[in-house]
C-alpha cells in the first residue's frame, strides 16, 4: 500500500508535525520509517484529540482566571505536605523534595504541574486507547524531543525522573515527567521559541482512529502491554480482567 494511503502528514509551523494514520496497523510502520531517532523522544497518549498537552494544575488555573499559576502551585503543594502528615513514614527521603512530592501526588490523584510521559511509544498508545467509549474520533500519541526540552525550552519546561522507588507503576511504565513552569501548553511554548519554518521536529502528533481500539489493545496485549503489567497492583489486575471480559480473544 502506498505511504499516502497509510497516513496523511500535515506540517504544522514551529517544529510540529501532525500525522493521521488510516489505521492502528500502520503505527509501527510510521515509527520505523519516520521517527528515526526514537531515543530522543518521549511519548504520551491521550484519549481525546482536542485535549492540549498541559497538566491538571494548569487546567485548574485556566478555569479560574483570577488564579496566578505560581501562587496556586506553591499553596497547593503546601496544602499537600500538610495533608499527608502521618502518612509518610516510608517516605522520609522525599518529604523535603518538592519534585518528588509532586511525582507522588501525580500518581495519587493530585492536580500537579507534571505530565506523565514514557520512553515507549507503545505504552503511550495503550494509555491513549485503554478507555472505551470516548467521544473523540481519534486517539493521540505525542512524541516530544528531550533535547528541545533540555536546551531551548528549559525556561518553560523541564524533564524530571524520580529517583525514589516508592512508585512501582512509574517503573513498570518506563515513565518520567515533564514539569511545566507556567500556564502555557506545549504547542504554545513551541510557537514562542521556534520560527514558523523550523525544520527539525520538536513535537509529533500522531492521530489514530478511535474505532481501532480493540485491534490496538489486542496487539499491545500480545506485547505484554496491558493494565496487569503497567499497574502491578490489585487495581491493575481488576482493569485487566474487565478488559479481557469486554474484548473477545484478548
Amino acid at each position: 500500500m502506498a505511504r499516502t494511503a497509510r497516513w496523511k502528514k500535515e506540517d504544522v509551523p514551529h517544529g510540529i508535525i501532525r500525522v493521521t494514520l488510516a489505521s492502528w496497523k500502520y503505527f509501527h510502520d510510521y515509527l520505523e520509517e519516520i521517527i528515526i531517532d526514537k531515543k530522543n523522544y518521549i511519548f504520551r497518549g491521550q484519549e481525546d484529540e482536542l485535549w492540549k498537552l498541559e497538566p491538571t494544575l494548569i487546567r485548574h488555573c485556566k478555569s479560574n482566571p483570577e488564579s496566578k499559576f505560581d501562587t496556586v502551585m506553591n499553596e497547593h503543594l503546601s496544602n499537600f505536605k500538610f495533608a499527608i502528615r502521618g502518612r509518610t513514614n516510608n517516605l522520609k527521603d522525599i518529604i523535603n523534595d518538592d519534585d518528588e512530592l509532586w511525582a507522588l501526588g501525580q500518581h495519587n490523584g493530585l492536580n500537579t504541574p507534571l505530565l506523565d510521559f514514557t520512553f515507549s511509544p507503545y505504552v503511550a498508545a495503550y494509555f491513549a486507547f485503554c478507555k472505551p467509549n470516548v467521544n473523540s474520533s481519534y486517539r493521540v500519541i505525542y512524541g516530544i524531543s528531550q533535547a528541545a526540552v533540555e536546551m531551548q525550552l528549559k525556561e518553560d519546561l523541564s524533564l524530571y525522573k524520580p529517583i525514589s522507588d516508592y512508585n512501582v507503576r512509574l517503573l513498570s511504565q518506563g515513565g518520567m515527567f515533564v514539569k511545566f513552569k507556567n500556564e502555557n501548553d506545549v504547542e504554545a511554548i513551541l510557537q514562542k521559541y521556534y520560527n514558523a519554518d523550523e525544520k527539525k521536529i520538536k513535537l509529533f502528533i500522531i492521530k489514530i482512529p478511535s474505532k481501532n481500539r480493540e485491534m490496538c489493545l489486542k496487539f499491545l496485549n500480545s506485547m505484554n502491554i496491558n493494565h496487569n503489567t503497567l499497574f502491578p497492583d490489585l487495581y491493575g489486575s481488576s482493569i485487566y480482567c474487565n478488559t479481557k471480559l469486554s474484548i473477545k480473544n484478548y
